[in-house]
């Protein structure tokens, strides 16, 4: 009775925090465990039979600790996904914060684990009849669960049943997630002979750098550029031919499907055509470009990664260091790369670490400016401490921002960068008390991320069109996912079928059409869709009226 009892535990939940009609939340209770009495009496050996049912645990301890990190939903696909793309160190750090979260499932789920073992040795047995009437039993409460399903199904009241009853629909999510995994794993056959059609519009003899910038976890609301009350961005407000974007809305709250979107040509609508296409790299060396690719993130056999084995030259930090290396070592290799006389022009993506949890390892202790910021454990009470160590990361990631650009100003060339984070985070914003983000429901904290653009002197001589442009659409809704990639092309002066001007930020024709969401189940949706609240449409209306 305490394995049925345990197992259930997440559907009463998710009965409490999903907005569910009546008939499914019955349904979620009933059908399952009816199906969970009918696995634990499949067998007159006890022990054996609980120690059948530990998948059935593990989904219940993941999606526990999920509805704790989070507050609500189920193990959504990019759970799954993010598993399997982020690395040890993440995770640790990750795990280092959710102790309260793993002593409860461990409290619930190991002791009936070791009474099946305990059990199993001895040899312990039902009786005949003792078995009959559990498998009995079971059958009746599945049947009466299935009957409360038909009629929530017929209610129109729900979605469909697999996508409304726990562990079934973390079951589909899962087999979901394995068929994404090997799409991915099979992206260099299917991308194979995939082509931009790219050429350059100027002539070879005139010496070019762009550089695309990837951050990670930025949200703008902590970036004195979009009006924060701290000085956040000293080095960046001082910087001539920079434009900030306020109005950046990322398509997506999850590191690996937002990058690949910068990178390349997919859109929001049609994300899972990915699989067919390769990286803004690839245009950029058909078009005549050396191109190289600096991460400050481990490789996790992603699409990231794939596009990042597209450049000529592929550099890694050395993630055997502790900590965690910080991103201001790529500006030397972006020196070194300046500093290139064999390749005139130069196309480089830098992808940083920018302000992933933990706060206080992404930068150096001599750049802790606002403190205290050593206060790690993730909980409301320490929200000032998170929110200082939050900001040192992105005071940090101005100071390498700038180093960049100082590096492609000195150059005395046509050079150009766009920069934008590729989701932000919630850091116990509201009463809600969400903390980091990819949460299978987003938030306005997560979605509203730092992106801006910047133009050497030789590169607005060169096209003064793109500065008016760029004046133009500086305060106009944007999707860094879209626009990044068409605005480095334009500002590359490469063409290709593929570029789409409406898209860039550096032509006149630029149109931010209607805001997009990709959802777990890669449907690119309105953010009605989306699964924001009313107090995040309550944000996203403020800033979107300014």
């Amino acid at each position: 009775m305490w394995t049925l009892v345990v197992l259930i535990v997440p559907n009463v939940v998710l009965d409490i925090t999903e907005s569910t009609s009546w008939l499914w939340k019955i349904a979620n209770i009933i059908a399952p465990a009816g199906f969970y009495l009918c696995v634990l009496s499949w067998t007159r050996k006890t022990g054996v039979a609980v120690l059948c049912a530990l998948p059935w645990m593990i989904f219940a301890a993941f999606q526990l600790v999920l509805s704790y990190l989070f507050g609500e939903a189920i193990i959504a696909v990019d759970m799954f996904l993010n598993v399997v793309t982020t690395n040890v160190e993440e995770v640790n750090e990750l795990l280092g914060n959710l102790f309260y979260a793993i002593l409860t499932v461990v409290l619930l789920y190991l002791p009936p684990l070791i009474w099946a073992i305990v059990m199993t040795c001895k040899k312990k047995r039902l009786s005949g009849s003792q078995r009959n009437k559990v498998m009995r039993d079971g059958v009746y409460v599945m049947l009466v669960g299935i009957i409360a399903t038909i009629a929530a199904e017929f209610s129109r009241s729900g979605g469909r049943f697999y996508r409304e009853l726990f562990p079934l629909n973390v079951v589909c999510n899962l087999g979901e997630a394995i068929n994404r995994t090997n799409q991915t794993r099979h992206y260099p056959e299917t991308s194979k002979d995939f082509t931009y059609k790219a050429v350059s519009e100027r002539p070879d003899s005139l010496p070019e750098i762009y550089v695309m910038v990837i951050g990670e976890t930025a949200r703008a609301i902590n970036w004195q550029l979009a009006g924060y009350e701290r000085p956040t961005n000293p080095r960046l407000s001082r910087r001539s031919g920079l434009t900030f974007f306020p109005k950046a809305i990322s398509q997506s709250n999850t590191t690996h499907k937002s990058v690949p979107m910068m990178m390349s040509c997919a859109s929001a609508e049609t994300f899972d055509s990915i699989q067919y296409y390769k990286s803004i790299l690839t245009a950029m060396k058909e078009a005549g470009f050396y191109t190289r690719f600096f991460s400050n993130q481990a490789p996790n056999h992603s699409y990231t990664e794939f596009f990042g084995n597209e450049a000529d030259d592929i550099r890694y930090a050395d993630f055997s260091r502790k900590p965690h290396p910080f991103d201001h070592e790529m500006v030397d290799w972006l020196r070194q790369a300046v500093a290139d006389t064999i390749h005139r022009k130069q196309f480089i993506v830098m992808h940083t670490y920018g302000s992933h949890f933990l706060y206080r390892d992404r930068y150096p202790q001599s750049e802790s400016y606002f403190s205290p910021d050593n206060m790690v454990d993730a909980n409301s009470g320490n929200r000032p401490c998170l929110i200082n160590g939050y900001d040192n990361t992105i005071r940090y990631t101005d100071h390498v921002l700038d180093g960049i650009i100082g590096v492609l100003d000195g150059a005395d060339v046509a050079a150009g960068l766009v920069y934008s984070s590729d989701h932000g985070e919630d850091i116990f914003d509201d009463r809600r008390n969400r903390f980091l983000h990819a949460s299978p429901n987003p938030t306005y904290y997560q979605l509203h991320v730092a992106s801006l653009a910047w133009m050497s002197d030789e590169l607005q001589s060169l096209h003064p069109e793109f500065v008016t442009a760029i004046k133009t659409n500086r305060t106009k809704p944007m999707a860094p996912q879209t626009a990044l990639f068409h605005t480095a092309l334009q500002m590359a002066g490469v063409k290709s079928p593929l570029f789409r001007p409406e898209s860039s930020l550096v032509d006149e024709s630029y149109n931010y059409g209607k805001p997009l969401y990709v959802t777990d189940l890669n449907q690119g949706v309105p953010l009605e869709k989306s699964g924001l609240k009313d107090l995040d449409f309550e944000k996203l209306s403020t800033l979107l009226s300014k």
